[in-house]
């Protein structure tokens, strides 16, 4: 059974992934979930840098769940192959509207010091374990944490291209890129 405060973060997962931080409201917030309107300050009573918080660490938790799914497969290529067409399909769902949540608390204002916060811990820890995978294939340690952080790092950055240019192909260029270079290593 869903909480009231899992339903607010899960919408402002939502809300932050298509408006940012910045442009959303707490109001939006109660609103798009459902929640009752005084309930916001019960569950959050930092406001929203607590909201943005939870939202980051939430979506950098959901999204660690499915990179480890992913790379369990043995082959950390695949895997950041298939996770740069489930950000396609998600694009492409939401026509071009919906991004990353964990990169609209980095990208939050100074107001909102700690969603920066978690959402560099979400970061870290997407690398982490893109390089324990790439570990695993046998890539030295150096050299996998090397690769993990590039791709994440390009994932990312491709995503905000594709988004602002309503396509998909920056985000697969960069990922058939990432694997080129890897497969030449």
């Amino acid at each position: 059974m869903t909480t009231a405060r899992e339903t607010m973060i899960d919408g402002a997962i939502d809300l932050f992934a298509r408006r940012g931080v910045a442009g959303t409201s707490l109001r939006d917030v109660v609103d798009h979930s459902g929640a009752p309107r005084g309930s916001i300050y019960h569950h959050f009573p930092g406001g929203k840098d607590e909201l943005a918080a939870a939202a980051a660490a939430r979506a950098g938790v959901l999204t660690g769940g499915l990179i480890t799914k992913l790379a369990s497969a043995g082959d950390p290529g695949a895997a950041v192959t298939e996770l740069v067409e489930i950000w396609c399909r998600r694009l492409e769902r939401s026509d071009f509207e919906q991004g990353c949540p964990v990169a609209a608390s980095a990208l939050a204002a100074d107001d909102t010091p700690a969603a920066r916060a978690a959402a560099g811990e979400a970061f870290a820890r997407w690398s982490g374990l893109l390089s324990e995978a790439f570990t695993r294939s046998g890539v030295p340690l150096e050299e996998a944490a090397a690769r993990a952080n590039l791709a994440i790092c390009a994932i990312e950055g491709a995503l905000l291209v594709s988004r602002s240019q309503r396509s998909v192909e920056p985000l697969r260029a960069a990922g058939r890129s990432l694997v080129a270079m890897w497969g030449a290593a």
